[in-house]
């Protein structure tokens, strides 16, 4: 059985979000997990995130049921919002390349420390390493193919049109299948080396200094307190509801808010959800207009969305039901309480 650095975890809603993904392509997730015995449960005193050494067997037998010989590549090139969320939304939002790095560096608490990002400057270059802590060398194959992939294919997206990477090193050997290599050259446009000592991207120095398309100053500093918050929520023992509110979070920028999806991330009953919420004063309800309305407000104090998404990304079809929610939660409509709060 692999056997992980001990204190290792991983954020339960990427695995969760990772679940979700290898369900979409056809892997019998639920019945491998019952097969071998793998369950997805949080840590008892850190809930937001599950152990490093069930991750890996986890990720063991989840691997070889894909029907990919490079699935490490063929998922990173697509689902990096998908599994990585909130990371990857701010991340999107810094205003250089360096601060997208160092966005990804800063918040990567977030999802657990199975592996570690740095950045270091070189002359002339600019080096993105990514540490692996997991041992089982077929699991760190594939999931280092899958980590750079997506830090590829995210930085490219974020300054296309630009020579970013100069090389690519991963510490994994290379293919068996030698026409498998093609796929690396394909994946990161670059010269791709393996066997190396450390998986790292090498960088031009002066890439970093290069716009993101998609930069929004005031989202990134509303979605960086937001990751503040979440990081201090998770470095400090919690209640029952504060563990609900954190899942709700994430439910919340997911779009998939709703009492049967809180329950079952909570592995639980909706009935014993509202039982445990009830004993400590609280109900879902409760707990939802109020992550919603906080976050509504943030984004209408800090933000220039307009309604409409605003709306959206609280949780609503329609801006008409937002309005009248929010009037009824604050005596205001949405467009007083942004007036309100500018002047």
């Amino acid at each position: 059985m692999p056997v992980t650095v001990p204190h290792c975890k991983v954020s339960i809603d990427v695995v969760r979000q990772i679940m979700s993904l290898g369900r979409s392509r056809g892997v019998p997730v639920d019945p491998l997990l019952e097969e071998h015995g793998i369950r997805i449960e949080p840590l008892e005193n850190d809930p937001a995130y599950m152990s490093g050494e069930a991750f890996e067997r986890f990720l063991s037998v989840g691997l070889r049921a894909l029907p990919y010989p490079l699935p490490g590549l063929a998922f990173g090139m697509t689902s990096q919002q998908t599994v990585f969320g909130l990371n990857a939304y701010l991340a999107q939002t810094a205003s250089t390349i360096e601060g997208c790095v160092q966005t990804i560096i800063e918040a990567e608490p977030l999802l657990g420390n199975v592996g570690t990002t740095t950045l270091r400057h070189q002359p002339g270059e600019a080096h993105l390493v990514w540490h692996c802590r997991l041992l089982d060398p077929y699991v760190r194959f594939h999931v280092s193919d899958f980590i750079f992939s997506t830090l590829a294919h995210f930085l490219t997206a974020c300054s296309p049109n630009t020579e970013l990477m100069q090389a690519v090193y991963l510490t994994h050997a290379p293919p068996r299948d030698a026409a498998l290599l093609d796929r690396y050259q394909a994946v990161f446009g670059c010269p791709v080396h393996f066997d190396q000592p450390e998986n790292r991207i090498v960088m031009h120095a002066k890439g970093l200094e290069l716009p993101v398309n998609s930069a929004d100053p005031k989202l990134n500093a509303v979605l960086s307190r937001h990751a503040q918050t979440l990081l201090e929520e998770r470095n400090r023992a919690v209640s029952f509801t504060d563990r609900v509110c954190l899942e709700l979070n994430q439910l919340i920028c997911q779009g998939n808010a709703s009492r049967e999806a809180l329950a079952a991330s909570l592995d639980m009953t909706s009935r014993t959800l509202h039982r445990k919420l009830q004993k400590e004063g609280t109900s879902y309800r409760e707990l939802l207009d109020r992550l919603r309305l906080e976050r509504a407000c943030t984004l209408l104090r800090d933000t220039g969305q307009t309604i409409q998404t605003v709306a959206a990304d609280a949780g609503f079809d329609e801006a008409h039901s937002f309005a009248r929610w929010f009037r009824q939660l604050t005596g205001s409509s949405p467009s007083e309480y942004r007036e309100n709060a500018v002047t």
